[in-house]
């Protein structure tokens, strides 16, 4: 999945500083007051940058301001503060930097996705990585200590152009999956999650093209900077409510693989979902989630929930036995995919 992009292509400092100028100046503020955020009492950042959709070109008169700050502390964790002291939203997200590091070096370097790293709370953690490391290098940057300069240079390298549009296309591919299995029993569920896949692979054609902001609601924006009208036309048809929904999963079906292109044919993984709990009751089982609803299956033996055993795995036109693919469809089941190598 090689993307052709020697360089990640950030916009050049004049044009970051004009969008931010614009936006403060609007709101009667001026960049000392940002600067001021960056004190949040737990030590200087050796890293500040001003990002999100505003120093991206989409932002509107309603978008706040992100502030993203790296600091050194041995017990920092994700540390979210929103301020409104200057009548203006300023999102301030501050991260560990031992953490920002390790982090970003398993993007680079390790190959996803796999079997064993395919787990719920994996998936969601590698979209917080891409996310942050992406506002990171998109910035601007407003306050850098050495090493950090170089390290931060170094994200503009063309391996994250690679881990983005790889993201969305794995993603577009996770859940025309799950909107395949849902289509006999749940159709507007399925097809609320075809659209979705249709969003991501058009989120993976706009990386490609140079559109790296990561994430889902700009996908219009990211398509009309690319100039691709076919793309936005495409976001159009499946952002419309169907009135046909199981028509529509398959034309949502068949748009991913036009988009998507050919890729290895990755594997589904089945495991638990979160808030999931079992009891087995003589040739049955009882699964509940968050002790809010529950399911019966003919079936005992199965993995104890709460933990990261797959239930099932196949390839990607294979289903699951009856009662395994009746506990995804009642979202008991969290759906993964994989590449097929080192399937247990």
């Amino acid at each position: 999945m090689e993307n052709s992009l020697a360089q990640v292509p950030v916009p050049e400092r004049h044009v970051l500083e004009r969008r931010l100028t614009d936006f403060l100046e609007e709101r009667g503020l001026k960049i000392d007051d940002v600067l001021g955020e960056t004190d949040q009492g737990v030590g200087a950042p050796v890293l500040a940058v001003a990002s999100g959709s505003v120093l991206a070109g989409f932002g509107n008169h309603r978008s706040d301001l992100d502030l993203l700050l790296v600091v050194e502390s041995e017990r920092l964790t994700r540390f979210p503060v929103q301020s409104h002291r200057h009548g203006t939203l300023i999102d301030v997200n501050i991260r560990k930097a031992e953490a920002v590091r390790e982090h970003t070096a398993r993007l680079r370097d390790s190959a996803w996705p796999r079997f064993g790293s395919v787990t719920q709370d994996a998936w969601n953690h590698r979209r917080r990585t891409i996310k942050t490391t992406t506002r990171l290098a998109l910035g601007l940057p407003l306050s850098v200590t050495e090493p950090w300069d170089a390290w931060h240079a170094g994200l503009g390298a063309p391996w994250l152009a690679r881990v983005v549009e790889q993201w969305w296309t794995v993603e577009a591919r996770r859940l025309a999956r799950a909107a395949r299995l849902l289509a006999a029993e749940r159709p507007m569920v399925a097809a609320t999650r075809g659209r979705e896949a249709v969003v991501a692979a058009l989120n993976s054609r706009a990386a490609a093209a140079g559109q790296l902001y990561f994430t889902e609601k700009w996908a219009g924006e990211k398509l009309r900077a690319s100039a691709d009208r076919e793309g936005l036309a495409a976001l159009r048809e499946v952002l419309a409510p169907p009135s046909a929904p199981r028509e529509r999963v398959a034309r949502c079906l068949g748009l991913v693989e036009e988009l998507t292109g050919p890729v290895v044919p990755l594997h589904s993984v089945l495991r638990w979902a979160t808030g999931v709990g079992a009891a087995e009751l003589e040739d049955r089982t009882v699964v509940d989630r968050w002790q809010l609803r529950a399911l019966e299956v003919h079936r005992t033996g199965l993995p104890p929930a709460g933990g990261e055993d797959i239930l099932w795995s196949g390839p990607p036109n294979a289903d699951p036995p009856p009662d395994i693919q009746r506990l995804f469809v009642h979202d008991m089941l969290w759906l993964g995919v994989a590449e097929p190598d080192g399937e247990g």
